[in-house]
């Protein structure tokens, strides 16, 4: 694990395994920071057979992975930037079918070839970028709904910890003796239990997140609802069970879910 990602790290493993909670969708996140910041680094250091890791990507590939690599619940850009770097044509239509591809799933697309259906077009994403190109997009996806899709998570390294992480690259101790870790995802979707008693804490969390970043709120609900809940399959598969260690796991996220403010990990 990288040094001072903790919080970073749990958050990508959550997101990935959110496709497996049974009746929910799986989650989508952004990762906001400046460059050098471990964002590329962290997501691709959680290898599982659920995601499959991108550099670049096209609609025509998106609708191609759908259909090839069933298994698939998410979608890893590490940098949105090179998706965005096509002609503007292109760049439109990739970013309508992520759009899709995140909320109700692409169901089929009719084209001069014939028509193509996809049996499950629905997928999580999680992708990589710099606060000050997320502020450039923005316009554009609060038109499309696009940036209630994402869960954003905003941070930057405080002054101690990248000193912190200097001393370490220049010890060679940056990764020493770090293995490998591969991410277990359930083969099937898991049913996870959700006390009533605990519910109306998610919604005040949604609540105060949509107030932040001025949308509705409908759609964090679902999100937040599905995140506790993966959370609780993350902590053990047999009958998992929503716990109070799972909302306070929402309350630690809340100072970095912004689209443009950092805020130091």
């Amino acid at each position: 694990m990288l040094i001072g990602m903790e919080l970073l790290t749990e958050l990508v493993r959550t997101v990935l395994i959110s496709g497996r909670v049974f009746g929910c969708d799986p989650l989508s996140l952004l990762l906001l920071a400046a460059p050098e910041s471990g964002k590329t680094s962290v997501v691709l250091e959680e290898p599982c057979e659920s995601a499959f890791p991108l550099t670049d990507v096209t609609g025509k590939g998106i609708q191609h992975l759908c259909t090839m690599q069933p298994q698939i619940s998410h979608i890893i850009l590490n940098d949105l930037v090179a998706v965005q770097s096509h002609r503007p044509t292109v760049n439109h239509f990739t970013l309508a079918m992520l759009n899709a591809m995140t909320e109700e799933g692409i169901m089929a697309i009719a084209s001069p070839a014939g028509i193509e259906r996809f049996e499950n077009g629905k997928r999580g994403l999680i992708a990589c970028l710099t606060l000050k190109m997320a502020g450039d997009g923005r316009a554009w996806w609060n038109r499309t709904g696009f940036s209630t899709r994402l869960i954003p998570f905003a941070y930057e390294y405080p002054e101690p910890l990248i000193l912190k992480i200097k001393t370490a690259i220049l010890a060679g101790t940056e990764s020493k003796n770090i293995p490998k870790r591969v991410l277990k995802i359930p083969a099937a979707k898991l049913k996870v239990s959700f006390p009533e008693k605990l519910r109306p804490e998610v919604l005040h969390f949604a609540n105060h997140i949509a107030k932040q970043l001025n949308e509705q709120g409908i759609r964090r609900v679902r999100q937040f609802r599905t995140l506790v809940m993966a959370h609780a399959i993350m902590r053990g598969w047999k009958h998992p069970s929503v716990e109070k260690i799972d909302l306070d796991f929402l309350s630690r996220l809340n100072p970095y879910i912004s689209y443009t403010k950092a805020t130091p990990l």
